[in-house]
């Protein structure tokens, strides 16, 4: 492969597209699809669908009882078996924002940034590796046999419990795994991401009088305020995890004693080992708070492995530098806070890299903005980036 050739090649075709790039875009930001609303989920995934199939990828649909269907395409050329190894990408069609919000905000534009739910989070990302995917089937002739795949998930935002297996599964045949969150508001790469996870806390008591009765009462509130308060000394921000209840509920009345209350709970840590730490001393606090008369369980969890640099990793973002480099961008790459899906492939031991959608910033707020001119300039570096990983890694 002449990777020089291939750019110039890159570069014209995506050119040639923007026009409908942009054009998709503005179609999939005006189209609901709210993690929760899975009517809505479930009709972007038939949607976009329609469209990698016309383009001459196979595709499967992964049905779920309690969340949209994550959906698989990939672009095997003839005489390639099922099985092939293949670069892979993934993104999800899930937003935070609830149904009606694309008819009260729609896509906008400013000449600058575009504007619009999910308009980097990740739709352009989206766009990005349906473009990056074309450009290479038409381009295929300079490539040689390229298997691709574009694995759409359903869930991300609220912790990928239907989409987390089907990203392990399609890791098995992947040589490399592109994540198409946005690149971050200065334009760098993801190459590192904490973990989290997503638990619920159920605390059962026994109703009673609260004026009359007070003392046949046990409250679930005051005992969902014990585990609260003995989870505090579980964090160490510094340390680089926490636990966060960030929603709470309970009781039905202020002259009731409460018989149920409960809790969202929300850990961050950096590694597998404060993970495993974090789960085993909030199981034992609940344990410990077992007790006259309480019953209090902890379900979960549900979220995210770390994302965690290592030799596979910093081998494919040298790969994406190079690519970037091609196209007269010096990338950059950052750890992050914030878990994502990217963890799944690089705990898996896949060479991983997240980050590689358009730049965007303002996440999960009315103010989400994409910047305009690097949707089609992540698509040429993401297009370069799957052929050189092909090419690179078995």
């Amino acid at each position: 492969m002449d990777s020089n050739r291939l750019t110039q090649k890159i570069h014209a075709f995506i050119d040639a597209e923007s026009e409908s790039m942009f054009g998709l875009l503005r179609e999939l930001v005006n189209r609901d699809s709210g993690s929760r609303d899975i009517a809505d989920v479930n009709a972007l995934g038939d949607f976009l669908a329609g469209r990698l199939e016309a383009m001459g990828c196979g595709v499967t649909k992964y049905p779920h009882p309690d969340a949209g269907f994550p959906l698989a395409a990939a672009w095997l050329p003839d005489g390639t078996p099922p099985d092939a190894r293949r670069v892979l990408l993934v993104g999800h069609r899930d937003t935070v924002f609830p149904s009606g919000t694309a008819a009260a905000r729609p896509y906008a534009e400013d000449g600058v940034k575009a504007y619009g739910p999910g308009v980097s989070d990740m739709k352009g990302g989206i766009v990005a590796g349906i473009y990056a995917m074309k450009a290479l089937m038409a381009l295929r002739g300079e490539t040689g046999p390229l298997p691709m795949e574009l694995l759409l998930t359903s869930d991300e935002e609220i912790g990928s419990a239907a989409s987390a297996p089907v990203i392990e599964e399609r890791c098995r045949t992947a040589k490399a795994v592109f994540f198409l969150e946005p690149a971050r508001a200065n334009g760098a790469l993801v190459i590192g991401r904490d973990g989290g996870a997503l638990l619920r806390l159920e605390v059962h008591g026994k109703s009673a009088h609260a004026g009359n009765n007070f003392a046949e009462g046990v409250s679930a509130i005051n005992g969902l305020a014990g585990i609260i308060s003995d989870f505090a000394p579980l964090s160490d921000d510094a340390k680089g995890y926490s636990v966060n209840v960030g929603v709470i509920g309970g009781g039905s009345g202020a002259i009731i004693v409460a018989d149920h209350a409960w809790g969202q709970v929300y850990t961050r840590f950096a590694t597998l080992e404060q993970r495993k730490q974090l789960l085993d001393g909030m199981r034992a606090v609940v344990a410990r708070h077992n007790r006259g008369g309480l019953k209090a369980e902890l379900h979960g969890p549900v979220g995210f492995l770390p994302f965690l640099p290592n030799e596979a990793n910093t081998a494919l973002f040298s790969l994406v530098k190079d690519a970037g480099n091609a196209f007269g961008l010096a990338l950059e790459g950052v750890v992050t806070r914030g878990a994502a899906d990217a963890g799944v492939a690089s705990t898996a031991g896949v060479p991983t890299l997240c980050g590689m959608g358009p730049v965007g910033g303002e996440l999960h707020t009315d103010r989400e903005f994409m910047v305009l001119r690097s949707l089609p300039e992540r698509a040429k570096v993401l297009a370069l980036s799957i052929a050189l990983a092909s090419e690179r890694f078995r």
